[in-house]
């Protein structure tokens, strides 16, 4: 039983990566200029962009980091789960509606396009950089470890195939294909989290 677990856990994820790296090929193909490839020309479906933004709070640092801030500090670590949701409330109404404004598609570009500064372009990338890097960190700690279970694998070798897999939905079409591989990710997880759900309470 355990063994024909392990074998639908691996068909289920190698599927999930065919289709999310199809798609993204197929989106790509479409995505032809600097607005497709950022807003996904303003055209994806209120329903996908929830999913996908759900998707994309379920994420492995998600996790993780909530967990941790609970664990190191209670109540406080809480209500910081808290403040992260409310969080994109504020980045919507104080950066993305002024930078739509301004027609741009990234935070750089939006300043500089304000101040002409390289400067504080330069200050924006390395700041980025260095926010995205420690997020990046336990998604790939995450994805190594749920790679050696289910193939067999490395952690490292996991690392690596998840990291290039990523890559190249983002290189091939931006946003498009980005908002279509969370709302896949967070479709999955809300159905098999009401699955396990039921299961529990049954």
């Amino acid at each position: 039983m355990i063994y024909q677990a392990s074998y639908v856990a691996v068909a289920v994820f190698l599927a999930f990566v065919a289709v999310t790296l199809g798609l993204s090929f197929y989106l790509g193909s479409r995505a032809r200029s600097s607005q497709g490839y950022f807003t996904a020309h303003g055209q994806i479906p209120w329903f996908i962009n929830g999913i996908a933004f759900a998707g994309d709070y379920l994420s492995a640092a998600s996790f993780l980091g909530i967990c941790g801030m609970i664990a190191f500090y209670g109540y406080d670590g809480f209500l910081y789960s808290i403040g992260y949701l409310a969080g994109w409330i504020v980045a919507l109404f104080v950066i993305a509606e002024p930078m739509k404004r301004l027609g741009r598609f990234t935070f750089a570009d939006a300043l500089d396009a304000t101040f002409k500064s390289r400067g504080i372009k330069l200050a924006a990338g390395i700041s980025t950089l260095a926010v995205s890097i420690f997020y990046l960190i336990p998604q790939m700690v995450g994805a190594g470890v749920l790679i050696q279970p289910l193939l067999g694998l490395s952690h490292w070798v996991g690392v690596v195939l998840v990291g290039a897999t990523v890559i190249t939905i983002v290189v091939t079409a931006g946003m498009v294909s980005t908002t279509y591989v969370q709302f896949l990710k967070g479709s999955l997880l809300v159905v098999f989290s009401a699955v396990l759900t039921f299961a529990i309470l049954q």
